[in-house]
């Protein structure tokens, strides 16, 4: 019997629909199988992510193991994630008008970006640090054995691998200047905090190593100086010359090292500039040598006129300059502790190392002698030498020790430059050069130098109070300085040249501040306290009337303003400047303004506690501070309590009101 048209029809029609159901079954098996994997890849990245935020809690702890196998599982789960959802995720920015989470899904293809490129960035890094992971088997707090030489092999080696690395975070770096990262919902903004700078950080860093191997004298000898700094005698670049170090390397390998006194690389049978002039009328100098080079608080200006005067009798071609002070010392010795000094293996701890160095200053039997005089810092270069064999044999915790070196750096005790412009270009765009670096909005850096040979300024407490008024055209600010002299005792304040055969003592001297505000250039000063020092205190017996001296700064766009002060022991003295600034510290954009202040630290100085008040705009709303104010009053004055340990930037955006 033959099978109607109608029948088959309806055989078809069957089929079809049995079809379309087994293709619906199927297809929901498949989003049900890609949603299970998606959950899947989603809780191992949730759970990869907090064991990354527990490594970046207590980095001292990390194994460098651990943390390559969590680089390598977070890679894994980037990919499969984009895989599956880059498409989805690409259409993310279409809800970015839902409250509370819209910024965050405008941002969503960026930050898939951003993280693709950061698990390339650790994957790579680690299949080039591979060698070194055996060494590094332990946790990072225990002290492993990884030489200077092992280091060295590897990073020139590798130098492939670190282009990848720094093209990976390049692309993070480009993603995330595209995220309006102010729009973010408050919990995405604070685990994402650390990325404006530490993306940066990662591509600058990387690209260090691609110089380190000439850095270490690999295509040729390098030849470093190393400045000793005092900060008890503070300068402006960080702190008076004590002595000088001569390093030359050559294939990672210093070939010399050599430590001398500040006073002996002077050669008067070559001419020499004049000292500034505060120098010239205050301390009653003829000549700028090396010891006084430190002038500027620009650090790069200061190596350059360092590598200028330094003159050991014999030409040398100076590659870089390190400067460190006391601050340093303590914090490096206490990184590698303990150590072992000299032909007496005196040991030493980051406790023990100041007494240690005052100890070995002061003269036998307490005679200032021509011979005390010579010998008196030769503890320097056995220092030196007990610090870096330490470093080269690799008996060392590099995590705690990069962490010291890292806090001595931002803190501006330990200074670095060099000749080699990529180098320098590094450290520059991280702030480790010791610049000033000029830049928009308000700038205040307080500069202190001690003109009184003497080491008072371990007595000295400072503390400073900003205000700015941005409620009219020409913004209003005001400084207040406050130093206090903590000695006991009735020292006459008269100039003198003295050595004391206990180091203390020549702590317990007048303090004889040259100070230097540096403020924008356009500033005018309306007011200003007026605080004599009498003829009989200064070298040139004229004494100083008080009056603050304006003038253009050498290293940039800024005013200076100058005056010297004298300080007896157990006084305080309160210094007030009224000013003026430009205009042009706000920055408007249509109807969004912005203020920003760039604080800057003097090198070498202790931390002391700043407050900076500003008043935005009348009729305005404030949109975001950075970072959060201690206190809002209610006059419309924010806040900020800071401990001035490092250069910190405030920035404030308002909108004006319709």
């Amino acid at each position: 019997m033959t099978q109607s048209g109608s029948d088959r029809r309806k055989a078809r029609g069957g089929w079809v629909r049995c079809a379309g159901w087994l293709l619906a079954v199927v297809g929901l098996i498949l989003l049900i199988f890609w949603g299970v994997r998606v959950i899947r890849t989603g809780i191992s990245l949730r759970a990869r992510l907090a064991q990354l935020q527990a490594m970046a809690d207590k980095p001292s702890l990390v194994n460098p193991a651990v943390a390559c196998e969590l680089a390598h599982g977070l890679r894994t789960d980037i990919v499969a994630l984009k895989h599956d959802i880059g498409g989805l995720v690409n259409l993310a920015p279409l809800l970015g008008g839902l409250p509370r989470v819209g910024g965050d899904l405008r941002a969503a293809p960026h930050l898939l970006t951003i993280a693709e490129g950061l698990s390339e960035f650790g994957e790579v890094t680690c299949q080039g640090l591979r060698p070194l992971l055996s060494t590094l088997g332990g946790h990072a707090s225990q002290e492993q054995k990884l030489s200077l030489q092992d280091a060295l092999r590897v990073v020139t080696q590798n130098q492939a691998t670190w282009q990848v690395a720094i093209t990976a975070a390049t692309r993070a770096e480009d993603a995330w200047r595209q995220v309006d990262a102010a729009a973010f919902s408050p919990t995405l903004a604070r685990k994402l905090a650390l990325l404006d700078r530490g993306l940066p950080l990662l591509r600058q860093g990387f690209s260090a190593l691609t110089v380190a191997p000439q850095l270490l004298g690999m295509d040729r000898p390098r030849t470093y100086l190393v400045l000793a700094l005092n900060e008890d005698e503070l300068r402006p670049g960080g702190g008076f010359i004590t002595g000088v170090g001569e390093i030359r390397v050559q294939a990672g390998n210093v070939i010399t090292m050599t430590f001398r006194d500040s006073y002996a690389v002077d050669d008067f049978t070559q001419p020499y500039p004049d000292p500034p002039e505060p120098m010239r009328r205050f301390m009653g100098l003829d000549l700028l040598v090396l010891r006084d080079s430190n002038w500027s608080p620009d650090f790069p200006t200061a190596a350059r006129q360092a590598a200028a005067l330094y003159r050991p009798g014999y030409p040398v071609e100076v590659d870089g300059v390190i400067a460190m002070d006391q601050r340093a010392v303590q914090g490096l010795v206490e990184a590698l502790a303990p150590l072992s000094i000299g032909a007496d293996s005196e040991t030493v701890t980051g406790e023990t190392i100041i007494p240690f160095i005052r100890r070995a200053w002061a003269p036998e039997g307490g005679k200032l002698t021509t011979e005390w005089s010579k010998q008196r810092k030769s503890f320097m270069g056995p220092l030196a030498a007990a610090v870096w064999q330490r470093i080269e044999q690799g008996q060392v915790n590099w995590s705690k020790l990069i962490q010291t070196v890292l806090g001595l750096v931002e803190g501006k005790h330990l200074l670095a430059y060099f000749s080699n412009p990529v180098a320098e270009a590094v450290l520059a765009a991280q702030g480790w050069d010791g610049s000033l670096q000029p830049g928009p909005g308000d700038f205040l850096a307080i500069i202190d130098a001690n003109l009184g040979y003497n080491k008072t300024n371990a007595r000295i407490r400072q503390a400073g109070i900003y205000q700015v008024d941005l409620r009219t055209a020409q913004p209003q600010a005001s400084l207040v300085l406050t130093y206090t002299h903590t000695a006991s005792g009735n020292y006459p304040c008269l100039p003198e040249i003295e050595w004391n055969p206990v180091y203390d003592q020549m702590m317990d001297r007048c303090y004889w501040d040259y100070l230097r505000v540096y403020v924008p250039q356009g500033s005018q000063l309306l007011a200003a306290t007026r605080i004599p020092v009498p003829a009989d205190a200064t070298w040139d017996k004229l004494g100083a009337s008080g009056e603050v001296i304006e003038r253009p700064a050498p290293e940039g766009p800024w005013l200076s303003l100058e005056v010297l002060s004298l300080l007896p022991p157990t006084t305080t003295q309160t210094r007030s400047f009224t000013m003026t600034l430009p205009s042009d510290v706000v920055q408007w954009q249509g109807d969004v303004g912005q203020y920003m202040l760039r604080l800057v630290k003097q090198p070498g100085a202790a931390p002391y506690p700043m407050i900076v008040r500003v008043h935005p705009p009348d009729r305005g709303t404030v949109l975001d501070a950075s970072p959060d104010p201690s206190r809002l009053d209610g006059d419309g004055w924010l806040e900020y309590r800071l401990t001035l340990d490092r250069d910190q930037t405030i920035r404030l955006h308002w909108k004006r009101a319709e």
